[in-house]
């Protein structure tokens, strides 16, 4: 069953949330449109901001509570202003199916594929393991939104809408996927994310002029390091707000270094991973069996199709562990980038979904 008290949750700058009597006169004037009535599948034939309003104290309010029905709407996240309604209905212990239309003064806003994205949060939140949806075949619109949001079309058939019309229809699916279990364990290491006992060590590290040679940063200060914890302790999932996943790695309890994968595309499900290990602990393997681990989870669990890793030409090190794990050298800018008073040259290494090993 679905669980409103999760509500509301924010992706971007889309809001899913309960609808509100306020939202009744946007509501029915969204329904007025062309798109929206030929796609929308609105089981009523016309709405007012009475009748909205009456579904929203009664039917709505109903299935919310009973957590088999949640008509919903998206919203502005800045604003709060309704930009479009999502439903979630025929929903069972571990499935549901989402329809959802967009407010013409919305559109072309990235609400629908943040919305869909929001819905399957939503959907996995509540402990449901699948979502579906379906759609007209001449909606390409919907389609392109239902395949960048995960979802893949697996049938076409005759069915019957949520208005009660039998037309043909392109069935999609898209599996949940189970949050990721930390600590992340590999032969000899733990991988887990940041926690606040973790400024020390990191201040430690990352003050030391030999670490912070080939990054981007000058050397830490203890102000510096808080700084930099306080966005670490966000940055726990890449399918996050903050599109962002950072993990210390343990050996033997003892923080060693770091490892850290983030999107740089989320609708094309690309990514960049980068890491740090202490000097101290090298020449043993550490490195590259942490970031054979999170490129995996990138991989696997994420299913990222593409990995890139960046650094500095003059560091040898990473570019050989990078090599070792499996990436690829696809490029060698010159002087492309000034840093430290300095020009530098970049290496970029990747790789695809493709040439991955599941492990």
């Amino acid at each position: 069953m679905l669980d409103a008290t999760t509500l509301p949750i924010t992706y971007e700058n889309t809001r899913l949330r309960p609808l509100s009597e306020l939202d009744a006169d946007t509501y029915a004037a969204g329904t007025k449109d062309e798109a929206v009535r030929r796609f929308g599948h609105l089981p009523e034939p016309d709405y007012t901001p009475e009748s909205v309003q009456r579904m929203i104290r009664e039917e709505v309010a109903a299935g919310l509570s009973s957590g088999t029905l949640a008509v919903l709407a998206l919203a502005d996240a800045e604003t709060d202003r309704f930009v479009g309604s999502l439903v979630l209905f025929d929903v069972s212990s571990e499935a549901a199916e989402v329809g959802f239309w967009i407010h013409p003064d919305a559109r072309g806003e990235g609400h629908a594929r943040r919305g869909l994205e929001l819905a399957s949060r939503f959907a996995h939140n509540s402990g449901l393991r699948t979502l579906t949806a379906r759609t007209l075949p001449e909606n390409k619109a919907s389609q392109r939104c239902l395949t960048t949001a995960g979802f893949r079309e697996v049938e076409r058939s005759v069915g019957t809408t949520p208005a009660g019309q039998d037309q043909e229809l392109f069935h999609y699916r898209r599996d949940l996927k189970p949050t990721a279990q930390w600590p992340l364990v590999t032969e000899r290491l733990h991988l887990r994310p940041h926690n606040v006992d973790d400024a020390e060590w990191l201040h430690e590290l990352y003050s030391r002029p030999d670490v912070a040679r080939y990054l981007l940063d000058e050397p830490w200060t203890a102000e510096v390091t808080r700084e930099k914890l306080a966005e670490r302790l966000a940055k726990t999932d890449i399918d996050g707000d903050t599109g962002a996943l950072a993990l210390v790695i343990e050996h033997d309890g003892v923080p060693i270094g770091d490892v850290a994968l983030w999107l740089t595309d989320h609708e094309q499900r690309q990514g960049e991973i980068g890491w740090v290990l202490d000097p101290d602990h090298s020449g043993r393997g550490f490195a590259s069996e942490a970031v054979r681990a999170v490129i995996a989870l990138g991989f696997d669990h994420y299913k990222l199709h593409r990995i890139t890793a960046q650094m500095d030409a003059r560091n040898s090190a990473s570019a050989t562990l990078a090599r070792r794990v499996g990436l690829r050298l696809e490029a060698h800018h010159v002087q492309d980038w000034f840093s430290k008073g300095e020009w530098t040259d970049t290496l970029i290494f990747a790789r695809l979904a493709s040439e991955h090993m599941p492990q």
